[in-house]
């Protein structure tokens, strides 16, 4: 082979070597943590370092959610004309547990991690309200939403969009089916679950082929808004769901919560109860085999196999967020942050702050309210670091922590043990950080 050919061809791998590596993601799970500041989006590396603005907006960016593969964020802006009125900083000053801002006016786009162009998949719409973006497992397709500003709600007024994430509004788009509930994504059918007046039922992403799996109304639906849900089983083949149905022979009030059946169905139409309780809130474990739920400041976690139940004492205000491999789950409120271990059934209370007059969460409101799935999980893809945000709560372990407020990471060692001291992340007026994405079969609705 000649000189020249020989230089041309090193040259062509050359070429080629480096197209590979621009291609693999620059970024995982591990790296890089997602906040709110300034009403804009952030990114920083999780040892406080390349702190960068990845959606710089007109107007505020008021929530955002990590795809699953953590190379996208899907982030919802205020409408500009609804921006400058008084409600706007009513919806601001009323966040909910986990940080979360109600649906409000504005527009849906996403982004890539290391920024760039926003690419719009809802317009905005002052008469139009908006829900934070859902994605399903793929990644490749976002639920929202959209509710009519003005109107009073009720269960099922909601119009359910699914699109695809790379498309601007409008062009791939579709209207899910009537749904009282957010509709849940199957993990390997492409499959989408939904509650109605008829009862349970199935669609495609495309919101075609829709199968009913109930035959007549489901008892005492529409539920409590926090019990207003059907969930499909993680790690399971989509072959079963997860909801819940009235024993009551009477509606809930906002100050009793409903008697429950948690109820497992297989596409088959075979059922199964798994508990009987006054519960307010319910979603999966990571691998399907445990579900948790709540009833006020009690939290239990119940294998399916109905051995071993854990149940422990929480504030009402917590927002629960499972690790990724499942061994620990986080219980994240105003005064505290709590570190459970699953496998070993222990508690630690790692957080703290003096006990105050803070509200209760409206988990077990009535079906009019519009909650959602919390966006972002605090655990990192290894499942062995977390963050958390101080929010005046500075005693760590119970001792004060020496750089004051801000947002922190903390490492776990291979046996789950806490290793060395949290570490500073970023400062300043920080709101909703999230490390990965967070399957919506696994978290509460606030």
């Amino acid at each position: 082979m000649k000189r020249q050919d020989l230089a041309l061809l090193a040259l062509l791998l050359l070429l080629a070597s480096l197209l590979l590596i621009a291609c693999q993601p620059g970024h995982d799970g591990t790296k890089i943590i997602g906040y709110l500041k300034d009403g804009q989006l952030w990114t920083v590396d999780a040892n406080g370092a390349n702190s960068f603005a990845i959606a710089k907006q007109d107007v505020p960016v008021i929530g955002y959610s990590w795809s699953p593969n953590h190379q996208i964020v899907a982030f919802r802006t205020l409408d500009t004309d609804f921006a400058r009125t008084p409600a706007a900083r009513s919806v601001l000053a009323e966040q909910r547990p986990g940080g979360i801002i109600q649906d409000a006016p504005g527009a849906v786009s996403t982004v890539g991690i290391d920024g760039g162009t926003p690419i719009v998949v809802a317009f905005s719409n002052t008469n139009a309200r908006y829900s934070n973006a859902t994605w399903n497992p793929s990644g490749n397709r976002l639920l929202l939403r959209q509710t009519s500003v003005g109107d009073t709600f009720q269960a099922g007024d909601a119009t359910w969009w699914l699109t695809q994430n790379d498309q601007p509004g409008g062009i791939a788009a579709k209207i899910f089916p009537t749904s009282y509930a957010f509709p849940s994504f199957g993990y390997t059918n492409d499959l989408v679950a939904g509650i109605a007046d008829k009862g349970l039922f199935t669609t495609t992403l495309a919101g075609t082929q829709q199968r009913a799996l109930t035959n007549q109304e489901l008892t005492g639906h529409p539920l409590p808004a926090g019990l207003e849900r059907v969930l499909w089983q993680p790690q399971h083949q989509d072959t079963s769901l997860l909801y819940a149905q009235s024993i009551d022979s009477q509606p809930a009030s906002s100050g009793h919560p409903a008697q429950v059946q948690l109820i497992l169905r297989s596409l088959k139409r075979a059922q199964r109860v798994l508990a009987t309780c006054a519960c307010t809130q319910f979603a999966w474990s990571p691998d399907g085999n445990a579900i948790l739920y709540t009833t006020g400041t009690s939290f239990t976690i119940l294998p399916l196999n109905q051995r071993h139940a854990f149940s422990f004492h929480a504030d009402q205000e917590s927002t629960p967020s499972w690790s990724p491999d499942g061994r620990f789950l986080l219980l994240n409120s105003p005064h505290s942050l709590i570190l459970i271990d699953v496998a070993h059934q222990r508690t630690q209370t790692l957080l703290s702050s003096p006990a105050g007059t803070g509200g209760q969460l409206g988990n077990a409101v009535d079906s009019k309210a519009l909650l959602q799935p919390l966006p972002n999980s605090p655990w990192a893809a290894d499942s062995q670091h977390f963050l958390f945000l101080t929010q005046q709560r500075l005693s760590w372990q119970g001792k004060r922590l020496a750089q004051g407020e801000g947002l922190y990471t903390v490492s776990l060692t291979p046996d789950g043990g806490l290793q060395g001291v949290p570490t500073l992340v970023a400062t300043g007026a920080i709101s909703q950080p999230g490390w990965t994405y967070q399957d919506p079969n696994t978290s509460f609705l606030f």
